[in-house]
Parts: structure tokens; C-alpha cells; sequence
């Protein structure tokens, strides 16, 4: 990260605050050891989100997650598709049907299921919306015209990685 990708996400953060989000931990440069000479930002959590607000609508690129409150899997997927870009998604469950029925309604290029940011070097990749049509490494980006989508499923109890 370089200064001025730091400082745009330290603005998103006072725009999230200045629309009614909560830090609820993180918000700032990170300085401590020496740190203050780069350009770090101490991982953020955005709560009392709404779907409305900007850092829930636009692209942060940098350590920021809104949480946002939701009731039923309909609710949710609505709430997903309510915006211009749609890259990546994942959904955590232990019901095989709901992961297939979210994963497929979820307008998104690649999906997660139960596990996040497999990147297996021979999957297509590309989104919808925003995010671009089409895909590029795979013999599928000569269909750049069609929307296809990648599930990844781990089965496993067992907790994977970082998630």
C-alpha cells in the first residue's frame, strides 16, 4: 500500500463515521515500531452499517469491513445484489442446500462457500456488474460475454487458513 491508497482509506472510514457507522475496532494509521515510516492501516470494523452507505456500496480496497444486520437469506442476497460491482462473495453454512441457493443467487464471478480466497491458478476469474465481464486466465475468457460462476465448498469442520 503506498500513501495515497492509505489516506483514501482513512477518508472511507470518516465518511463511514460521518454516515452513522461505528468503529468498532481499527480506524487508523498504524505507527507503533517503526510503522508510522510506511503506509499501514490497523485492520477496521465498520458496524451499525446500512446498505446505503457508501462503505458498503463502493469499493475500499484496504482492511475495511462493514457489518451489516440481516434477517433472512432473501433479505441478505438482495442486500448483496443492491450493488454496481460484484467480484467476489462468500457464505459460511452447514446446510448444502442454502450455500447453493445463495452461491447461485449472488450476482458474483467467484463464490465462497465455507472458506474464502481459494485461488486455484487455473480457475477463470473476472466478475459481474462493475467488476468487468468476462474472464482472464482460462481458455473462458474467449466467452467474455457470458457470466459464469465459481463455488469453491470445503466440507471440512475443520477451521481453514485465516477463516
Amino acid at each position: 500500500m503506498n500513501e495515497q491508497q492509505l489516506e483514501k482509506i482513512l477518508a472511507y472510514i470518516e465518511i463511514g463515521k460521518a454516515e452513522g457507522a461505528k468503529v468498532a475496532c481499527g480506524g487508523g494509521r498504524i505507527t507503533d515500531n517503526g510503522l508510522g515510516k510506511g503506509a499501514f492501516i490497523k485492520p477496521t470494523i465498520l458496524s451499525e452499517v446500512n446498505n446505503k452507505m457508501r462503505v458498503a456500496q463502493e469499493e475500499i480496497f484496504g482492511p475495511v469491513v462493514s457489518v451489516i444486520k440481516f434477517k433472512t437469506e432473501e433479505e441478505v442476497i438482495k442486500m448483496a445484489n443492491d450493488n454496481q460491482y460484484g467480484l467476489a462473495g462468500a457464505v459460511w453454512t452447514k446446510d448444502l442446500n442454502r450455500a447453493f441457493r445463495v452461491a447461485r443467487a449472488v450476482e458474483t464471478g467467484r463464490m465462497w462457500v465455507n472458506n474464502y480466497n481459494t485461488l486455484p491458478a487455473h480457475a477463470p476469474f473476472g466478475g459481474y456488474k462493475k467488476s468487468g465481464i468476462g474472464r482472464e486466465t482460462h481458455k473462458m475468457m474467449l466467452e467474455h460475454y457470458s457470466q459464469k460462476k465459481n463455488i469453491f465448498i470445503s466440507f471440512t469442520e475443520a477451521k481453514l487458513g485465516l477463516y
